[in-house]
């Protein structure tokens, strides 16, 4: 099944199950272990919604650095980690390794609680899906 409808279906389902869509998680194909669907986007093993970010947009790097990483956390990649399917793992500028999406590194909103729809969503915050 093509993700797109994938996500819609299971979207279609939380909608109409009580609790509503956030209440709901859609486990995923090949993704990093904890990884599921919820609330319309991917969300880690603690239940934080993972975000991309626009500025993103050269393959295998990340743009937010510093205080921006404090804000906005890198979805860290273990140390055995491997690439899978359509996620990817890349090097930060500090050497820590941050799972990537299609390419776009993920991150979680440090404002963000586990298990509660996402707050950090703006014009270059997007869930990631």
């Amino acid at each position: 099944m093509p993700k797109a409808l994938f996500v819609a279906a299971a979207l279609l389902v939380a909608a109409v199950l009580p609790g509503g869509a956030w209440a709901q998680s859609v486990q995923v194909g090949a993704a990093p272990a904890g990884v599921h669907l919820a609330g319309g986007g991917f969300v880690d093993p603690e239940g934080r919604p993972l975000y991309e970010f626009g500025w993103d947009t050269m393959k295998g790097m990340s743009h937010c650095v510093g205080a921006c990483a404090k804000t906005w956390n890198p979805f860290v990649a273990g140390s055995d980690a491997k690439p899978m399917g359509d996620w990817s793992i890349i090097e930060r500028g500090d050497g820590s390794h941050q799972w990537a999406y299609k390419d776009k590194p993920l991150y979680t909103f440090s404002k963000d609680t586990a298990g509660k729809p996402a707050t950090g969503v703006s014009m270059n915050w997007t869930l990631a899906n």
